[in-house]
């Protein structure tokens, strides 16, 4: 937990950072947008995704905070060979906040569903990282018929000891309050550098990533509802999935234990484990060529 002292400083600085000017949505959407990028109307929201590639079905979903971004270098490599589908869940990137404040895990799947529903796809590859990774193992529960394989990367599952200094914040009351309006960048930064095991792979551009998609109109808001949601419960679920399942994990991530890779692995029959040492929160990002090595590995083995 934060101490007082550290605790009043930083209130002074995001009532501080309410005087900056928030970046313009069409600005935004200029940057964070290319080629690959569509838009889909769906259950009143707006959703950004990208669509990559020929062939089987690789469907990604990001973590909290996060975008399809997050996913840049894995694609490179699978859309030579996979047809690859990633989106900006409600409440991040350029989807926006969900319009009716819909952010449980089941309503995580339902969206899924019927995202996928909308493209008319009904069997994929489904992997997810951290939040991504909540739902997708939640979804591969409801909706087995529909997932080839499932990977799974520094995912949530079981109980939280503890939270990621944002996340952790965000629920507290009138802290809450104040994170919907303000957003300095500091805190990305900070917060980055605790999540990439390598701080020198956080740089001006992944900060400015974060940061400035955060300030997507809409997201301020929508993120101390995100973290409110029940993410770390149900654990006692995980031992029923029965998808061909990979686990991907950081050894050093130190708000997502290595302990809960091996929790899934032993919850999990049918599931295979790399953890990567030197390597935190995000292994796509931090160790791209290796992880998806692994995971091309393990999709390639079920065509057998």
């Amino acid at each position: 937990m934060i101490q007082n002292t550290t605790l009043i400083v930083l209130v002074c600085s995001l009532l501080l950072s309410a005087c900056g000017v928030s970046p313009d949505q069409d600005a935004l959407l200029e940057k964070y947008t290319n080629s690959h990028s569509k838009f889909v109307s769906l259950d009143g929201n707006r959703v950004h995704y990208r669509d990559e590639g020929q062939g089987e079905v690789i469907v990604l979903l990001h973590g909290t905070a996060s975008s399809l971004h997050t996913w840049d270098e894995w694609v490179q490599g699978l859309s030579k060979e996979y047809r690859v589908i990633r989106m900006d869940l409600p409440g991040f990137g350029l989807t926006g906040p969900d319009q009716e404040n819909r952010y449980e895990v089941d309503d995580d799947v339902a969206f899924l569903n019927n995202f996928l529903a909308k493209l008319g796809l009904n069997s994929v590859h489904l992997a997810g990282s951290s939040l991504g990774g909540r739902i997708a193992w939640e979804y591969s529960l409801v909706h087995s018929d529909q997932v080839k394989s499932l990977t799974l990367m520094d995912a949530l599952g079981y109980p939280q000891e503890r939270w990621p200094p944002a996340i952790e914040m965000a629920q507290w009351p009138l802290m809450d309050k104040i994170m919907t309006h303000v957003s300095p960048r500091f805190m990305y930064e900070s917060g980055l550098k605790e999540v990439y095991f390598n701080e020198a792979q956080v740089t001006e551009g992944v900060v400015d990533r974060y940061y400035e998609l955060s300030r997507f109109p809409g997201n301020l808001d929508a993120f101390p509802r995100r973290v409110k949601a029940k993410l770390d419960t149900d654990a006692d679920k995980i031992a029923q999935v029965a998808v061909p399942t990979l686990i991907l994990w950081g050894e050093e991530d130190m708000y997502f234990p290595v302990e809960n890779a091996f929790r899934f692995h032993q919850d999990i029959k049918n599931s295979r484990l790399y953890v990567y040492p030197g390597v935190g929160h995000l292994p796509m990002e931090e160790a791209p060529s290796s992880s998806l090595r692994d995971f091309i590995e393990f999709i390639h083995s079920r065509k057998g």
